[in-house]
């Protein structure tokens, strides 16, 4: 196998035409430039050159190997513009996996920012359940996911936590006589309630939390949407469960209040989960950096 750069010495030296001019090129002596040309026509078994004495110039043979040289380089070159563009951050696709309620309400500040910095990194979102997410990560098809911790033994994950919140109870004035008390969960079981269709991330977390505290609930209504989940709290329709996050703006503007639950439901996190061990391009990484940098 040829090293790659006696082609490249070969090219300047048939480009420039002269020895000399080729070694002020190459930034070497003129003896060894001749020695590279030398040990490739050696390794190619034919001469290339047709020595004058103003310089050098290609034989039949060298001009058939100097196009080959010239196409392969020119490929080069424009793959090493195209590699630094990845590296400079100008260009490249990172794909997230997470939940549309975490998009709307935690990524989307960062990828605004982020698209002000880098704005010709192109950002792909997926919104499909943990599970999917994982296997894509696995697959390649997805670089990060942004969620809640995976909960498997799987030494091929790496996860760190970017943040914490919690489900709460949330209801409309209409049901005032909630407002600014503490309800006992056994009390709070006997309002129309609200859910989330399973397998969503809500509906696991409601069935541990009154399993855990061992109170059968049957709700009036299953929803797919947190959205729409609150917007039916808000007309009064029944008593919803949501996380902090995504309700609080409705809470923000008096739409809806915090019930003030005992026992009162737990914090969980959110966070980045990874392929350990996995080589990413360097815009993968800086978006990486950027949530790391802001996480708890």
């Amino acid at each position: 196998m040829i090293n790659l750069e006696l082609y490249r010495i070969f090219y300047i030296v048939a480009t420039e035409k002269n020895i000399t001019k080729a070694s002020e090129v190459l930034n070497i002596s003129q003896p060894a430039v001749t020695k590279h040309i030398k040990n490739l026509e050696y390794q190619i078994g034919s001469p290339l050159f047709i020595r004058t004495k103003k310089g050098v110039i290609l034989n039949e043979y060298g001009e058939k190997i100097y196009l080959k040289v010239k196409n392969a380089l020119t490929l080069l070159n424009e793959s090493e513009k195209e590699i630094s563009k990845y590296k400079e951050l100008d260009k490249g696709t990172i794909r997230i996996g997470i939940s549309t309620s975490l998009a709307k309400l935690y990524l989307m500040d960062y990828i605004e920012n982020f698209h002000k910095i880098y704005p010709n990194i192109i950002i792909d979102i997926f919104t499909y359940p943990t599970k999917d997410l994982i296997k894509m990560l696995k697959n390649g098809q997805i670089d990060i996911i942004i969620g809640k911790h995976p909960n498997i033994e799987d030494k091929d994950l790496d996860y760190t936590i970017l943040g914490k919140t919690k489900y709460i109870f949330v209801a409309s004035p209409k049901y005032s006589e909630l407002k600014d008390k503490k309800v006992k969960l056994t009390d709070l079981v006997k309002y129309p309630l609200i859910f989330q269709n399973p397998p969503s991330n809500a509906q696991t977390s409601i069935e541990k939390y009154f399993n855990k505290n061992n109170v059968k609930v049957e709700p009036k209504m299953s929803i797919g949407s947190s959205n729409l989940l609150l917007d039916f709290v808000k007309i009064g329709y029944g008593i919803g469960y949501a996380t902090r996050m995504y309700a609080q703006d409705y809470i923000d503007k008096g739409k809806i209040f915090e019930i003030d639950i005992t026992p009162d439901t737990e914090y969980i996190d959110y966070g980045l989960t990874i392929l350990k061990n996995n080589i990413m391009p360097s815009y993968c990484n800086k978006l990486i950096e950027y949530l790391k940098n802001d996480m708890i």
